[in-house]
């Protein structure tokens, strides 16, 4: 939103301007001598200029931010042009106390007043030491003032108190003056309210010109019409344009980032300048001899401890920005890391301009520390920043290093096409292969974009919220590649994920998980091995299917216990078909993360003994993704639980990426045929040629290795009669039978009608 702009100056006050101008112009040429007339007649473009401006500045005041700060600079500016109104028609006596001067000094108590109300908006002085620098300049300037014209002064004071007080105000409001000037000089360029630099010209004016004028009085030469007579309306015309500028104020945009000042180098400076103006004026004192020369060794000195303190103070400013860019800069990339990602958000959220963020995430980034070691992992990641850093210039854009193998690239973008086009321009920079330490490297990435509008409505956290939510996305569907966010698809995603998390957490303790078991048929048409698979019912989200809740549950941590209620419940259940005179076998899924725990191994046997169940009435089913990065922890408990007798299969065999070194290491019992395979087992087609020869492949090798082969998701006759064909020792998938709860199946279930094997026809 945008705060409405303030009104334009009226027309009028133009013109009157342009007045003030001319009647400038007239004093000045009187001053001059260019005009003739008496010194009244000369008081009217005088008089014009200083009520004209304190009107002007009055009106003026109503369209500044600091409107009672602006109508104290009127009134200051009213009283002085009153007073030399005064001053001149009255022949008032330079030094002696008059009517006149409670109009003078009224200017100084005004500008306090006015300062006062500016620094309650935009303080100048925000701490101890801007203070303290500029009381000591304050006193520098004392010290002058004190040895040119207070001392004087006092020298050539007369009999009544009143006056000489009277007098000496002069020369200390102009202290006031200066002070309030070094304040905002401290304050800098960036941070000062608009129309401050004209106030503050003037003010400098008024200083000249009084001191000038109190010099003159002093020695007896002001004789009236003189330079400081020059200088007091143009400083006028000068808080005229200050309140002018004031008055002009630029829209400004709600939650736009305030302007940090910049430093100001004489800050460090401003002790040691103040301490040389007071050197340099001792200087000027006449002394005697060895008090002169002990003043020029004690400057020297001071001269040599100021600039070590300078050098100090310029390393320590140093370090404070090398810290400062450290805090926000990641050390491995040099790139910015999350803090100055989220001051650039904010900084991007008070432009007009719409923003595009991109999250990059490299897709199996550990394998690269874990064959490479992490000094390549490293090496590797400051190339990919590299890369990065060079297409985000191209774009226009920002990248920043969040995590080991995440980044965030920042681009200017009203459009999602926009968007879209620098995601696939960062994918195909990654694409590139990378050589170290000898070996070509193809990492892929997966990339979730975001658009934020230029309506200014989305802020910096939403934005980085929703990018990261488009790349889990891509990464759930198997990484390499490019998701723009969707508010209706992906915050629904994300509201469906977070409430089966937390509905999860509960849903054995109030009964809503059930253990389904679908069978195995053997050969002989016997089913007497049975795969046991979670089943979720809950009362607010109905059937969760294991497909939605289970990678849920491994983000989330709860695989662990999951696995291990699986286990108590289907360990239960043979016990009771084993009372029942059912010696069935049942086979349970494990995550890899359950399966190197060190109390896995403990848990199972003490769940066995508790039902009196032996080692073989239970199977262990593992996926090929053990076999990639568990394969070194997994190898002894594998090795323990086939020593016990229970049965250990690899699932979905063939689509990961196991290896076949990895099953002569590994310990393992059954080998079962992903049901990517079976399904393409449809006849003549060439691509059921090629799952023909696969699944033939597999039997062989299982063989080969004396393993048990199962094949999943059998649905057609035709497909299981190929399958008996190629050799496989059991068939599991619908046809065979769905997951059934256990009090459906029947005491010694067989096949379908034809389902057994028939003789095989020597094809293995």
């Amino acid at each position: 939103m945008i705060l409405p702009a303030p009104r334009s100056v009226p027309r009028g006050t133009g013109l009157a301007a342009l007045g003030l101008g001319a009647g400038y112009l007239l004093h000045l040429m009187h001053l001059l001598g260019w005009t003739s007339g008496s010194p009244e007649w000369a008081l009217g473009p005088y008089l014009l200029v200083f009520l004209g401006s304190a009107a002007l500045i009055w009106s003026l005041a109503a369209r500044t931010e600091a409107p009672g700060a602006w109508r104290w600079v009127a009134a200051g500016t009213f009283c002085w042009g009153v007073g030399n109104a005064l001053y001149t028609l009255g022949n008032v006596q330079a030094g002696v106390l008059g009517f006149t001067d409670p109009w003078f000094l009224a200017l100084p108590a005004c500008m306090l007043l006015a300062f006062r109300l500016f620094e309650r908006r935009w303080p100048s002085l925000p701490s101890r030491e801007a203070r303290l620098d500029v009381a000591a300049q304050v006193m520098a300037a004392g010290a002058y003032l004190w040895f040119f014209v207070l001392a004087e002064q006092m020298q050539r004071a007369g009999p009544s108190l009143l006056s000489n007080l009277v007098a000496a105000l002069y020369p200390l409001s102009d202290l006031v003056l200066l002070s309030l000037l070094l304040a905002q000089t401290w304050r800098g360029p960036d941070g000062a309210p608009r129309g401050m630099g004209f106030l503050a010209a003037g003010m400098v004016l008024f200083v000249v010109a009084d001191t000038g004028y109190t010099i003159l009085a002093l020695r007896d030469a002001y004789e009236g019409h003189m330079w400081p007579d020059a200088l007091w309306p143009l400083a006028a015309l000068l808080f005229v344009a200050g309140a002018w500028q004031a008055g002009r104020v630029r829209p400004l945009t709600v939650g736009a980032a305030p302007r940090r000042p910049r430093s100001l180098w004489y800050g460090p400076l401003a002790p040691y300048s103040a301490l040389l103006a007071g050197f340099m004026l001792l200087g000027a004192v006449r002394l005697p001899l060895e008090a002169r020369g002990a003043l020029y060794a004690t400057f020297f000195a001071a001269v040599f401890v100021a600039a070590r303190q300078t050098l100090t103070l310029r390393q320590l400013e140093d370090s404070r920005a090398r810290l400062e860019f450290q805090s926000r800069h990641d050390a491995l990339t040099g790139l910015g890391n999350r803090r100055q990602l989220h001051l650039t958000l904010d900084r991007c959220g008070s432009s007009a301009a719409g923003t595009g963020l991109l999250v990059v995430d490299l897709d199996d980034f550990r394998f690269v520390n874990e064959a490479l070691g992490h000094r390549a992992g490293d090496a590797f990641l400051q190339r990919t920043a590299a890369t990065l850093r060079g297409q985000a210039a191209a774009l226009n854009g920002e990248c920043f290093h969040l995590s080991a193998d995440e980044f965030v690239v920042i681009v200017p973008a009203t459009r999602e096409e926009q968007v879209r086009v620098a995601g696939e321009a960062l994918r195909r920079a990654l694409r590139e292969p990378v050589t170290l330490e000898g070996q070509v490297l193809n990492i892929t990435a997966s990339v979730g974009a975001a658009l934020r509008p230029a309506d200014g409505l989305l802020d910096g956290a939403a934005l980085l919220r929703r990018a990261d939510l488009a790349m889990k996305e891509v990464k759930r569907s198997g990484g390499n590649g490019l998701r723009l966010f969707d508010p209706l698809r992906d915050d629904a995603a994300a509201s469906r994920r977070v409430m089966i998390e937390t509905r999860l957490r509960g849903a054995a303790e109030r009964g809503e998980l059930q253990l389904h078991y679908q069978p195995q048929l053997e050969r002989g048409g016997q089913r007497v091995h049975f795969e046991a698979l979670l089943r979720w019912q809950d009362a607010q989200l109905g059937a969760v299917s294991p497909a939605e809740f289970v990678p849920v549950a491994e983000s989330a941590g709860l695989m662990v216990s999951l696995d291990r209620w699986v286990i108590a419940q289907a360990c239960r259940q043979l016990a009771g078909w084993r009372a029942a005179g059912r010696p069935w076998q049942v086979a349970v899924n494990i995550s890899p993360p359950n399966l190197v725990r060190p109390d896995f191994l403990p848990f199972l046997l003490r769940t066995l003994r508790e039902h009196g169940l032996p080692p073989a009435a239970l199977g262990l089913e593992v996926t090929e993704r053990l076999l990639v990065e568990n394969e070194a922890e997994a190898r002894q408990t594998l090795q323990a639980l086939m020593d016990l007798g229970i049965e250990v299969a690899v699932d979905d065999f063939g689509v990961g990426q196991s290896s076949l070194s990895s099953l002569l290491r590994l310990p393992i019992s059954v080998l079962k045929v992903d049901r990517a395979f079976v399904t393409e087992l449809t006849g003549d087609r060439a691509d059921g040629q090629a799952a023909f020869k696969v699944v033939q492949a597999v039997v062989g090798l299982g063989r080969a290795l004396n393993l048990r082969v199962v094949a999943e998701g059998v649905e057609t006759p035709e497909q299981a009669q190929l399958l008996w064909e190629l050799g496989v020792d059991a068939l599991q998938g619908y046809w065979i039978g769905r997951a059934a709860p256990p009090e459906t199946l029947s005491e010694q279930p067989g096949g379908p009608p034809g389902a057994a094997a028939r003789p095989a026809p020597g094809l293995v």
